[in-house]
């Protein structure tokens, strides 16, 4: 079992009132109630929640007829999702930094005519307007096409005293993959765990970063963005992801960044220029912005 810290998965099942469902002989693992249905396999470090894919840090293992998971997952991953984490008395989320990928010098993916920065922007100022319809106050780290320092789009969340930091980006894929396409949304990766968009020779540190006070509240943001995205814009689910990227790493506050399609397929890259789609792509991030205040905020 190696030096990481595992617990019996059918135990922790019961706590949370959830059936078990495996057979030794098949890989598949499933976990349901009224309320919840998970899906996995034994050596995968994918798993399911409600129909929205999400990374394990380490694979489901299974030992002398049990099943396991890594302590790390059931504190950053399972327990968050499905018992959310509530704020304390009084704490509301209110104000919103949305940060629109890349700008000036930097433009980001480029695709045929087509700017990354270009379109972030685009994406932001309507997701703004739909926010604030919501009844958010919301800040833009960039209102316009400058260059704004990773470390500054993060400063400028705190000046704001943001609740929450939303940063906006589209995909592309290396040339001759024209047919990857769909939505992630990253958070955080915790303290001593994989991130998922590197490979393991890659991994760098492991330590604990300042935006890892908030890995309860980060994963349970970009859960409900990406099961709303995914719901409502019927698009392909990549599913909810982990990185240490610099503008989630040094926030103070829930943080997410959000990948809204791939640019480099040609179906998708239609889809994200075309203001109706946008729109669309705007209202699913909005509500599940909402249903994750509805969660964290007491009555």
């Amino acid at each position: 079992m190696g030096n990481c810290d595992f617990v019996d998965l059918a135990a922790w099942a019961k706590t949370k009132s959830l059936r078990l469902s495996w057979v030794s002989t098949n890989s598949i693992v499933g976990l349901t109630n009224r309320s919840n249905r998970l899906r996995g396999s034994v050596g995968s470090r994918q798993l399911e929640i409600n129909g929205v894919k999400t990374w394990l840090s380490s694979p489901i293992t299974s030992r002398n007829g049990l099943l396991y998971i890594t302590t790390l997952d059931m504190r950053t991953l399972l327990d968050p999702i499905l018992v959310p984490v509530r704020n304390k008395p009084g704490q509301r989320v209110r104000v919103i930094a949305l940060d629109p990928g890349h700008g000036g010098r930097d433009p980001g993916f480029k695709v045929g005519k087509e700017q990354e920065k270009v379109l972030t922007l685009l994406w932001a100022r309507r997701l703004k307007a739909r926010l604030e319809q919501a009844g958010f106050e919301v800040i833009l780290t960039r209102a316009r096409d400058v260059y704004i320092g990773l470390d500054d789009r993060v400063a400028a969340a705190w000046r704001a005293r943001a609740d929450l930091f939303i940063s906006l980006h589209y995909n592309a894929a290396s040339e001759g993959s024209a047919a990857v396409k769909g939505v992630e949304t990253y958070c955080l990766t915790p303290a001593g765990a994989p991130s998922t968009n590197v490979q393991p020779e890659q991994q760098g540190s492991t330590a604990k970063l300042p935006g890892n006070t908030q890995d309860t509240h980060n994963i349970l943001l970009a859960y409900h963005v990406q099961k709303s995205m995914v719901t409502r814009m019927r698009v392909e689910d990549r599913g909810v992801r982990r990185a240490r990227f610099v503008v989630l790493r040094n926030t103070d506050m829930p943080a997410i960044l959000v990948e809204g399609g791939f640019l480099s397929t040609p179906d998708e890259a239609r889809r994200i220029a075309d203001p109706t789609q946008r729109d669309l792509l705007a209202k699913a991030v909005v509500e599940g912005v909402l249903a994750y205040k509805r969660l964290v905020e007491r009555r």
